[in-house]
């Protein structure tokens, strides 16, 4: 009798426990049954990019991670930093990832997951061409480049008002590879990225160092999702904490150079 009632308690014990594993995911709405739909760009590595035609990436790997633990199948569709917010807030992706800054502009139109990691801007030189360039205070001639209509763009041109940097070059986001042309030719001193990127060219460019990291500018880094679907963003949330609570995603950073 007592064996029975113990059994009885495990199998309601049981129960509740699913019911209650079960609830979070019951809430997830996404626009395709079972899939995640993630807006992105392969153009940013270490974050996203292709390599012999794989999508690989930090934010690859730690997407993926998050919807197996939602149980949904993650669907990257490729599209263009210049489109991909607007195209978050009109509803044509679940979430999006790109390596991209939390900012206040950005919280109006957009819901944001915590921050999964927050680092810095910084600037790369080719020490080659410019061995007297140790610091932020070398710069004051420099011209910079950034990528359009990123935090990047706004702290350089930020810059240049206060006479800290001479001139800014702007290109657009899939053109990274003209700005590290033209800094090897000489037509630009610098280029600016946050520091996950810059540290990933610098390894790829032996050439290129990191000359200098810009202070009181931190760059919060998340996930974005749209504002009416606060029960997919609590479950990325949750997902989030549990990767980093389990140590997940400290292999996933160590492997890819992301603080």
């Amino acid at each position: 009798m007592k064996a029975s009632a113990c059994g009885i308690a495990a199998l309601l014990l049981f129960a509740v426990t699913g019911v209650a594993e079960a609830a979070p995911a019951a809430k997830i709405q996404t626009l395709a049954p079972g899939v995640l739909r993630v807006g992105t760009y392969f153009v940013n590595p270490p974050f996203e990019y292709l390599s012999r035609g794989r999508k690989i990436g930090f934010e690859v790997d730690l997407t993926n991670e998050i919807a197996r633990r939602l149980r949904l199948r993650p669907l990257f569709v490729e599209t263009q930093w210049e489109v991909i917010l607007r195209q978050m807030q009109e509803g044509q992706y679940d979430c999006i990832v790109g390596g991209i800054t939390i900012t206040p502009a950005r919280q109006q139109i957009l819901a944001w997951s915590d921050p999964y990691t927050t680092t810095t801007l910084s600037l790369i030189i080719d020490a080659f061409r410019s061995p007297e360039i140790r610091g932020l205070a070398d710069l004051k001639d420099a011209v910079v480049g950034v990528q359009a209509a990123t935090t990047d763009y706004d702290v350089a041109i930020s810059m240049q008002t206060r006479r800290e940097i001479k001139d800014v070059k702007v290109y657009s986001f899939d053109r990274l590879a003209d700005a590290l042309t033209d800094l090897t030719a000489g037509r630009i001193t610098a280029v600016m990225k946050v520091y996950p990127v810059a540290a990933w060219l610098t390894r790829q460019n032996p050439g290129l160092r990191i000359v200098a990291q810009i202070p009181h500018d931190p760059q919060p880094l998340g996930i974005g999702l749209n504002k009416n679907n606060s029960g997919l963003l609590a479950a990325v949330n949750a997902k989030l904490a549990e990767i980093k609570q389990d140590g997940a995603y400290g292999r996933l950073a160590k492997k890819w150079g992301v603080p």
